[in-house]
């Protein structure tokens, strides 16, 4: 059994990979966020705001809210969103959807046209293969399905990267940063560079008291949920004892009104177990 880290050694041993080292980096180095989206969508960016990690939306009190890893908006007002996946493909596809609505409503205001929509896109940088099909990357736009040169022109764009398949990507640009993303030795300026700034980020005692507080909330969420299944579990169990021993009694009760010849049909009527079960009992075979 492999010892489990300390707060500190999991702390220390932290990649870019790392969704709240990822965040970090980005946020503090809008520089470094342009020129990954540049890289990662091939596009020119003349500037880019302040990047905001974990950007919270909510439309209202009752809507599901979410947090985006990475949000950011160029000098033309398009909207992007980076999220970084290490695990748990299921339902992405789904997630990008519900991205997608809520970037639209923060980036129009009330009384505006639908014009005013700028392009909007939701990236996922994942460790693995969302789709199974052993691309590199996944990229959707809606077309027309009578005919698939038709593009809708609605400006989303979902795009799912699969790290894994590093050796397949367009440029060399991308094959060296997915290398890198995937713990591989990668020597580019830009991944020099952006391993700089992940040691920078774990120097940084504030941001290294915020994670482990992170940590510890996270494995208290889990242990409740842990403990409340449990009770569930042991709730279930007693149940279904109790049924069990409800049954047995019921059983014991047939069968003794049996012995004094009470018919089987008003034995099933007074016990609530059926006729045939009672004829059983009669025979044996119970």
């Amino acid at each position: 059994m492999e010892k489990e880290l300390t707060p500190l050694e999991k702390w220390n041993s932290l990649t870019l990979a790392n969704n709240f080292i990822f965040c970090k980096v980005l946020e503090e180095n809008p520089d470094v966020c342009k020129e990954l989206l540049e890289m990662l969508l091939d596009i020119k960016i003349d500037r880019i705001e302040q990047p905001k990690s974990e950007q919270t939306f909510k439309t209202d009190f009752d809507s599901r809210g979410i947090r985006l890893d990475v949000y950011v908006k160029d000098g033309t007002g398009r909207c992007f969103d980076i999220e970084i996946q290490t695990s748990n493909y299921m339902r992405l596809e789904k997630r990008a959807r519900y991205y997608q609505g809520l970037m639209d409503v923060d980036s129009i205001q009330f009384g505006q046209e639908y014009s005013a929509l700028k392009d909007s896109y939701v990236i996922f940088l994942c460790l693995g293969d969302a789709f199974g099909h052993r691309l590199p990357v996944y990229t959707f736009r809606y077309r027309a399905e009578e005919d698939k040169n038709i593009l809708m022109n609605d400006g989303t764009v979902n795009i799912f990267f699969n790290a894994t398949m590093y050796d397949k990507m367009q440029s060399e640009n991308l094959r060296s940063f997915f290398r890198y993303l995937c713990g591989k030795n990668s020597d580019d300026n830009f991944t020099d560079r952006l391993s700089a700034l992940v040691e920078r980020v774990k120097m940084n005692a504030r941001w290294r008291h915020r994670y482990m507080t992170i940590e510890q909330e996270i494995k208290l969420q889990v242990e409740a949920r842990t403990n409340e299944r449990a009770k569930e579990l042991a709730k279930d169990i007693a149940k279904d004892m109790a049924q069990d021993i409800a049954n047995k009694k019921t059983l014991e009760t047939a069968k003794n009104l049996l012995k004094i010849n009470i018919s089987p049909e008003q034995i099933a009527m007074a016990t609530g177990l059926s006729l045939e079960q009672v004829k059983n009992l009669e025979t044996g075979e119970i």
